[in-house]
């Protein structure tokens, strides 16, 4: 790829160092009004807004410096790491290792994050050690370039940052930590059902291969730390295989190019973030695929799309699309004509979309649930204002996912990736790119989604596939500026997930579950446990029977479709007070607008699930910490808030 100038880079790092320190002091004001103090008052903030107006004049006038005589003393200056003696070039390793680090160490502290907080002292930060990280990076190997050893060093900054970001997950912490975290564990219980609970119950309703791959640790009665670790390793080793079995269908002799473009590709797929049962379509056929060789391409779609139909219904034609992609790139037309080209492509994405559907298809009466509680998104809303900058995803999905392909986009022309396909091929790849877009925007407008990338997911993996080929079949070099694009726009994406290690109160925790355990002993009716479902499936709760309805993901997917059928029965249920005791989340009756972060998602719990409980159940006991809370019967009968 081609180098900028040492005029250009040093220029753009001076400017990007002083936007982004303008930026951070913006966001220590904004801080300030949060926490209702005075901004020239209080120490903490006038001494962060010193230390960004300081990088603001230092940046800016070594920038100005640039332009005039003392150029050449500025960027001496800056590149002294190239003039240190070679004794101290031992350090540079350890120094840039620790460099990695930092950035999601500090992050895991809670008084850190809320003082830097803001996006952009966030990518400040971010950007402060990845300069550091250049300096150490250049002194270990002085070949590279300052650009290139930037470039490297944010790549593998970002891909440190979301490899940190999913480890404080793996906690033994007995209450979940998120919205779906006991789903994740109860749903995959459900194929075992017979072994863990004495009896059969109805198999997951959504995404069925998702919680397949997770029942092994219940293959031997796993603790609950041992599921989460489970859950974080399995999604790296999965999404990880991708980027190796796309790299395998070229040749690449220099290992250090392979080993930051695998991590530039695991970073692209975890900022998606791409969903961990779905690479189980994806980098087999990479690996496997051989373009002269039709039945084993036919045996790969009909396993690939099986496994699809086992998964998302906007995944269902994935499995012929990748190999037809595939087929196209690799392939020459050898007989004029769209039939003699097409038909292979054709075929495999009509039979391994019609296979998928059929599996999904037989799935549903095997799984024992109603025919009618799947396929709800079909009826779901569209919020078409999530498209925009909105308050579930601050980008917007339109905006978001144009900035996340962007550089893919423009590295398409830049290395002239029609010139190597027929028009017909550029055509059609080019028709499956938008045909994808536009299918990832519709769901992602859905009620439900829409709070990240997720949904773009097939568009995007697409989209890779297409454009590793542009890039290892030119001979052009790939511009600077789209390299640029290529690691900037990553490390955006990278800089921001970071939860901060799970701390809790063991003794509170003990006491909350002791104080469910008395419950259940003492209760002689039945117990509705709407979540935290994995007590009982982990045997952390004893002498529980099981409840099978309205587990609380499936009774929000019923909710947003409002599935009518689903939802009477479970407002008979309530009403009639069939159950003894209700364990869930704090209810609220309390609506929201589109102003606030999931905020129809919200309405559509509060008005077909919240309500009908709070009628008829009131709070008897609360655990606010674990945000646990069990609902009684009213005795006085129906009382509505």
């Amino acid at each position: 790829m081609t180098l900028p100038s040492q005029n250009i880079f040093w220029r753009l790092a001076l400017l990007f160092t002083a936007i982004l320190a303008a930026f951070s002091a913006r966001d220590t004001f904004a801080l300030a009004e949060k926490l209702q103090v005075d901004p020239f008052a209080s120490k903490t903030i006038l001494g962060m807004l010193a230390f960004f107006t300081l990088t603001v004049f230092l940046a800016g006038g070594a920038l100005s410096l640039t332009f005039g005589g003392y150029r050449q003393k500025v960027f001496s200056t800056l590149e002294i790491s190239t003039r240190l003696d070679k004794r101290f070039r031992f350090a540079a390793w350890p120094a840039f290792l620790a460099i990695l680090a930092v950035f999601p160490i500090l992050y895991t502290l809670p008084e850190f994050r809320q003082l830097f907080s803001g996006a952009g002292m966030r990518f400040f930060i971010f950007w402060l050690f990845a300069l550091a990280g250049m300096n150490r990076l250049k002194i270990i190997r002085p070949a590279f370039s300052f650009p290139a050893a930037l470039a490297a060093t944010l790549i593998l900054q970002s891909a440190v940052n979301l490899f940190a970001s999913y480890l404080p997950a793996v906690t033994d912490y007995p209450f979940a930590l998120g919205w779906s975290e006991t789903s994740r564990f109860y749903f995959p219980s459900l194929f075992l059902s017979e072994k863990i609970y004495g009896q059969a119950y109805p198999w997951p309703i959504l995404h069925p291969s998702l919680h397949l791959l997770l029942t092994p640790p219940y293959w031997f009665d796993a603790p609950l730390w041992f599921h989460r670790a489970w859950q974080v390793a399995i999604r790296f080793i999965l999404v990880g295989l991708i980027a190796p079995a796309l790299l395998s269908r070229f040749e690449i002799k220099d290992r250090v190019l392979k080993f930051f473009i695998l991590a530039w590709i695991f970073v692209y797929l975890f900022n998606l973030p791409l969903y961990l049962h779905l690479p189980l379509m994806i980098f087999p056929l990479l690996w496997l695929f051989r373009a002269d060789d039709d039945r084993w391409t036919w045996i790969l779609l009909v396993l690939a799309s099986v496994w699809a139909g086992l998964s998302r219904l906007n995944w269902y034609p994935m499995p012929g699309l990748i190999l037809s992609v595939l087929w196209l790139l690799e392939t020459k037309p050898t007989a004029p004509g769209l039939v003699a080209r097409f038909w292979r492509p054709a075929a495999w994405t009509i039979s391994g979309s019609l296979l998928a559907y059929a599996v999904s298809q037989a799935y549903i009466p095997l799984s024992g649930n109603q025919p009618g509680d799947f396929f709800t998104s079909l009826t779901s809303d569209l919020l078409w204002y999530r498209l925009w900058p909105n308050a579930t995803y601050a980008p917007g999905i339109l905006p978001g996912i144009l900035l996340f392909s962007l550089p893919l986009l423009l590295l398409l022309p830049a290395q002239g990736w029609r010139s190597h396909l027929g028009r017909l091929d550029s055509l059609a790849l080019s028709a499956i790119l938008l045909t994808l877009f536009i299918g990832g925007i519709f769901v992602s407008m859905k009620i439900g989604g829409g709070a990240d990338l997720h949904n773009m997911d097939a568009y995007a993996v697409m989209l890779l596939i297409v454009a590793a080929y542009a890039f290892f079949r030119s001979a052009k070099p790939v511009p600077w500026q789209v390299a640029g694009l290529l690691v900037l726009v990553m490390a955006w994406f990278a800089h921001q997930p970071n939860s901060g290690i799970v701390r809790y109160d063991r003794a509170s925790s003990q006491a909350a579950l002791t104080a469910l355990q008395q419950r259940v002993d003492a209760t002689g009716g039945e117990i509705l446990f709407i979540n935290q479902r994995h007590l009982i499936a982990m045997k952390i709760l004893e002498g529980v029977t099981l409840i099978p309805d309205y587990e609380r993901e499936d009774l929000m997917e019923m909710a947003m479709a409002n599935n009518q059928a689903y939802l009477e029965r479970f407002e008979q249920d309530i009403s009639s007070q069939r159950f003894a005791a209700i364990v869930v989340d704090p209810l609220r009756f309390n609506y929201l607008g589109s102003d606030y972060a999931m905020g129809e998602e919200n309405n559509a719990w509060v008005r077909r699930v919240a309500r009908p409980v709070l009628c008829w159940y009131r709070e008897d006991e609360t655990f606010p910490a674990d945000r646990v809370v069990i609902y009684v019967p009213r005795e006085e009968g129906r009382q509505c808030p």
